[in-house]
């Protein structure tokens, strides 16, 4: 099973996205983590291959904080 880390960044009137494949749920939130330590601050959401969200940006923030 794929997992996507969808990424929103950019300004809220003219956002731009980027999908990026991971063969793991926990890559794509180590890349997440690491945007983040970057000061990224774009929306984010992790979908499974059928496009059903499994985090969302919330969920994925609030992951970070806690490990």
């Amino acid at each position: 099973m794929a997992y996507y880390l969808v990424h929103r960044f950019g300004p809220k009137d003219k956002p731009k996205f980027q999908k990026e494949e991971f063969s793991l749920e926990q890559e794509a939130v180590i890349k997440v983590r690491s945007l983040l330590a970057a000061s990224d601050g774009g929306d984010f959401a992790i979908e499974d291959d059928d496009g059903k969200i499994i985090m969302t940006d919330q969920q994925i923030r609030r992951y970070c904080k806690t490990k």
